[in-house]
């Protein structure tokens, strides 16, 4: 067991989807698997961390939708597996980071799976703040509030017990200005990555495709494939 972990939070397909845009445009059964093809993505991309298994460990956290079977070789393959407890996502995000640090995990980041597409540098960055003096990083979404939310283990407790975790999730914009404040009054080194976008709308997956002609950001391979059959 290594000192670090990233852990790819994943989300299983539902009736009332994320991913609804897609849906509704689309109209066919592939844009049902659309958050399934993403998980595969963000499992590949934080496989792709320098270190993956040797110095930094990996993990998934699955949904409770999810079903366990379909997850075996991820852990065969030396991936840690986590449970998404709780009612909100706030709860389950605080439930993930508790989990890992009681492991004894003393760094531990969290990515949503709604950025399959991420630069893998974005993830890298993110590491090396938290070893070079940052005690808590996130990384912003230009649609949403974190793409990612990482930190130390000796500021876990802090923040726990200033109920900053309340309201952090991976996708409410109007709660981020203030969840930044929030984290910020209550811890010292404090990094912010780049902002970002998820894949939620047409355009999305557009400017995905267009980012990544220009060298920007990672090559999802199964989302890319995915969409672009539904583009066509």
């Amino acid at each position: 067991m290594n000192s670090e972990i990233v852990i790819g939070f994943l989300n299983e397909h539902q009736p009332v989807c994320r991913h609804a845009s897609v849906s509704n445009s689309i109209k066919t059964e592939k844009s049902c698997e659309f958050c399934h093809h993403m998980n595969r993505d963000v499992c590949l991309l934080i496989t792709h961390i320098y270190g993956a298994r040797k110095t930094v460990d990996i993990g998934l956290a699955l949904s409770p939708l999810a079903e366990a079977g379909p997850y075996f070789p991820y852990e065969k393959a030396g991936f840690e597996l986590f449970s998404q407890e709780g009612k909100t996502e706030s709860e389950k995000i605080k439930y993930i980071f508790k989990h890992a640090f009681e492991m004894e995990y003393q760094s531990v980041i969290i990515v949503s799976h709604s950025v399959p597409h991420l630069p893998l540098n974005y993830l890298e960055n993110a590491l090396s703040s938290l070893r070079n003096g940052s005690n808590f990083v996130v990384g912003p979404l230009k649609n949403g509030m974190f793409y990612l939310i990482g930190m130390k283990r000796q500021m876990h407790e802090i923040i726990d017990s200033g109920n900053v975790f309340n309201d952090i999730n991976f996708d409410n914009s109007a709660l981020r200005d203030s969840t930044v404040k929030n984290i910020k009054n209550h811890c010292n080194g404090f990094s912010i990555l780049p902002e970002w976008y998820i894949l939620k709308s047409i355009n999305d997956l557009k400017k995905m495709h267009n980012d990544y002609r220009q060298g920007i950001g990672w090559k999802a391979q199964w989302t890319h494939n995915i969409s672009s059959e539904l583009l066509g």
